[in-house]
């Protein structure tokens, strides 16, 4: 990771101490995650703003960082790639957690890791989806051991703090250079990045503090739900370590596709196939909706094909629990392949009767007038 620490504290290169306090309070000020408790990149924005501060405040720091060159580019910039992370390369400069300048503090253990959410998939027809839902997921997910509460040591043995890395889960190296002193941090050979040492391992779990389990979770699954949604159980999924918090179980929703009906949200639409003398004399039609019910369509005489009729309150069931969508019907005309004799024989006619009327319509004789000059 390369970073600028001007640009962090949004300051010149020539500013003065006095500038370079204003900036660093204002930001501090703004970023400070009491402020923003539930915004991980707020904390990191605080900590980068803190660690800026810490080396541009001190002059000798300054003139070595000024000297050889920004975190960007430059001979012997300063590169902080040893470090996992902004939260490590704050706590090679200030310990193990941060004090803010207004008092508060926060410290994660060096084991800490948030639990891995669960995925599964659960599918539907679409009349299921009228009406609610009751599924079991059958899932295997990794928790807390119950026997070491986590801890990793048998129970009435305690771990150790690691003597090599003091708890941290982190080691420094720092090498004299020309140039400087340099440091890179890593996680610790020793404990791997715990920060404890456990002489003896829980027997439950085997020194891991979490335990796999195989679990049954009954779930209702609302009316209406669509092809896509995901439905999130909090704190449900693997469990975290450190204090870390556990994931959650997600449950996609498959919706199979229907034959006659699409879904427009809480919509239904659908395509209604009419003959010609429908359109043109109008019809007491009937439709056999998703739910099985018949329902009566009245199609009006000189009905044109792509019209939509609404049916109101007989589309899905709205996830919010006001009503129903609606039911789009699609006005198609259905053009016979192939006719017998006497329905071509009527056809003609009625064409032959549209061609004599056509013949006499206004707007073909000015046509005719206006080709003729």
């Amino acid at each position: 990771m390369q970073i600028d620490l001007y640009e962090i504290l949004e300051v010149s290169r020539t500013a003065s101490q006095e500038e370079i306090k204003r900036a660093y309070r204002r930001l501090a000020r703004e970023c400070h995650p009491d402020h923003h408790p539930n915004d991980p990149g707020m904390e990191e924005r605080f900590k980068q703003v803190t660690m800026a501060y810490e080396i541009l405040s001190d002059p000798r720091r300054r003139e070595q960082y000024d000297r050889f060159g920004t975190t960007r580019d430059g001979p012997g910039g300063m590169g902080f790639d040893g470090f996992g992370s902004v939260s490590d390369l704050f706590e090679f400069f200030f310990g193990g957690g941060f004090d803010s300048p207004f008092g508060s503090r926060r410290t994660r253990r060096p084991d800490y890791a948030e639990g891995e959410d669960i995925v599964r998939t659960v599918t539907f027809s679409l009349e299921e989806t009228l009406e609610e839902q009751e599924v079991t997921v059958r899932i295997q997910r990794w928790e807390t051991c119950p026997a070491c509460k986590g801890s990793r040591a048998e129970p009435g043995s305690h771990p150790r703090t690691c003597p090599q890395c003091h708890g941290r889960g982190v080691v420094t190296t720092t090498q004299r250079t020309l140039l400087g002193v340099f440091s890179s941090a890593s996680p610790c050979p020793l404990c791997r990045g715990t920060g404890a040492i456990v002489d003896e391992p829980c027997k439950t779990c085997r020194g891991k503090g979490q335990k796999a389990e195989a679990r049954t979770i009954d779930l209702t699954v609302p009316a209406g739900v669509t092809d896509g949604t995901v439905m999130r159980l909090a704190g449900s999924g693997n469990a975290g370590s450190g204090g870390g918090r556990s994931g959650d179980i997600l449950l996609r929703v498959r919706v199979k596709p229907h034959p006659v009906f699409t879904v427009d949200g809480p919509d239904l639409v659908a395509e209604l196939t009419v003959s010609y003398p429908e359109l043109v004399l109008g019809a007491d039609l009937s439709i056999r909706h998703l739910s099985g019910d018949i329902i009566p369509i009245k199609l009006p005489p000189g009905t044109q094909p792509g019209e939509v009729i609404t049916i109101r309150s007989r589309g899905l069931p709205r996830l919010n629990g006001r009503g129903n969508g609606d039911l789009h019907l699609v006005v198609k005309l259905e053009v016979p392949h192939k006719v017998g004799r006497k329905e071509r024989e009527l056809l003609e006619s009625l064409q032959n009767h549209n061609g004599k009327l056509a013949g006499k319509s206004p707007r073909l004789r000015k046509l005719t007038k206006h080709r003729e000059r």
